[in-house]
């Protein structure tokens, strides 16, 4: 199969239970459900399916098929992916047939297009076979760790119970495992908080190195509850954030939703877009652990589950998230806008595609010219600190030179007063050896 590109008769392939992850400015889209894909353990078309990578270049809006080399997954539905440098991870996943799911891990070279698998599919050890988990990557004292959290998988035929971990009903899990890149390690973390019950389609998202946030997700029935989550090498702790109710906004219970994190000026926020039973679009204030739901979305945007974000930051204030596939009457992938002014404000707007290019230029001359505006105010206000810091110098400078004619008028009064006292001891001398001529006259009188 040669790639495809986006010429005017060419439609991304329809799919949902995917993930798309980026890497520098391209996102990479594999698998999930598609409607050809057959139903089957493996064979040739689906092989062929699964060797073919979507590629999104955020540069140009352009998208395209390009051709895998080597074994890529059998768990191509509802699996778990994450990037560390040029490489996507991918974990566990179901087959497509029966209750088929795998535990293997997988690697993808982004500049190889290469396929490499790091763990089978195994019941003697690991995380059980599942899917509908979720996976980040985390960085802890210069080790590179995958963390796979929840899903579901067949009860029987699996690799054995995570001691601490619970399940329930068909197989879901809370199951909580690092994988170690540098040893090729499976591990299972200390875990310490509100650890939450058994759990699967929900989302994971990075907040930095060392922390993640958890949103939604179905357990006894669907959630929309907040964790936050904080990592060492060896443990976990989690932190649970509920509706508080009252007046208080917060998004109504979901699962199969997708989400982001936007990074600003005053802190990380979580953008959650759709999910299944919900139409809507909510930001989450991390810092401050506040959510706000913002409107005037269409809802061919939001009115999808089983769909994938990406974010890229166009300027410091203008984040583009695109919205890939997922379960939806919709066929458009569409570009949401979404401005953060100051305050927790925030403005939003859809970029159609075929406006990709003329809106990104836009964007882009706006910041430069919003530099250009900054420099200028910047540089303002470094000249008007400069003539400031100046006569703070001047004035220094007038009064340095004032204390210096005091001390200097103080030291001239001294040298006067020292030679004055000198003066007058010379005079108490001569007075003092005078008194002693006259004694010893007086001495020689009296002795005749």
């Amino acid at each position: 199969m040669a790639a495809k590109g986006p010429g005017k008769d060419y439609q991304p392939v329809e799919r949902r239970h995917h993930s798309s992850v980026r890497v520098g400015d391209y996102v990479y889209i594999w698998g999930g459900w598609q409607p050809d894909l057959p139903e089957v353990h493996n064979n040739e078309k689906k092989k062929s399916m699964c060797s073919v990578m979507e590629v999104y270049h955020l540069v140009t809006g352009r998208r395209e098929q390009k051709l895998t080399t080597g074994n890529p997954p059998l768990g191509v539905i509802s699996y778990a992916a994450a990037a560390i440098g040029n490489e996507i991870f991918y974990f566990g996943g179901g087959c497509g047939h029966d209750d088929c799911h795998h535990n293997s891990l997988y690697s993808f070279n982004v500049d190889t297009f290469n396929w490499k698998e790091l763990s089978p599919t195994t019941s003697r050890h690991g995380p059980r076979m599942k899917d509908r988990c979720d996976m980040i990557a985390i960085k802890v004292n210069g080790e590179d760790y995958l963390v796979v959290i929840g899903g579901e998988g067949p009860s029987s035929n699996n690799a054995p119970d995570q001691p601490g971990a619970q399940y329930q009903g068909i197989g879901t899990n809370n199951e909580i495992h690092f994988y170690k890149l540098s040893s090729g390690d499976w591990i299972s973390p200390t875990v310490t908080g509100d650890r939450p019950p058994p759990i699967r389609i929900f989302t994971l998202t990075s907040i930095n190195n060392s922390s993640a946030i958890l949103f939604g997700g179905l357990t006894n029935g669907w959630s929309n509850n907040v964790y936050i989550l904080n990592f060492t090498d060896t443990s976990v702790n989690f932190l649970k954030l509920s509706n508080p109710g009252g007046s208080v906004q917060w998004p109504k219970e979901r699962c199969d939703h997708s989400s982001v994190l936007i990074n600003t000026s005053s802190g990380p926020h979580l953008l959650v877009v759709g999910g299944c039973v919900t139409s809507d679009l909510w930001i989450f204030d991390i810092k401050n652990k506040s959510w706000k739901e913002l409107f005037n979305i269409p809802k061919y945007v939001t009115d999808r589950w089983s769909h994938s974000l990406s974010l890229w930051s166009v300027s410091p204030t203008t984040n583009w998230i695109i919205v890939f596939g997922g379960a939806t009457s919709y066929t458009d992938t569409p570009v949401i806008e979404l401005r953060y002014t100051s305050n927790n404000d925030w403005s939003t707007s859809i970029i159609p595609l075929d406006q990709y290019q003329e809106e990104l230029h836009e964007r882009r001359k706006e910041w430069e010219a919003f530099q250009s505006e900054d420099i200028d105010r910047l540089t303002r206000v470094l000249q008007e600190r400069e003539r400031e810091l100046q006569e703070e110098r001047r004035e220094k400078e007038q009064v340095r030179n004032r204390l210096q004619q005091q001390l200097q008028g103080r030291e001239r009064q001294l040298q006067q007063a020292q030679q004055q006292g000198q003066e007058r001891e010379k005079e108490i001398q001569r007075a003092r050896e005078r008194e002693q001529d006259l004694q010893r006259h007086l001495q020689s009188i009296n002795g005749m």
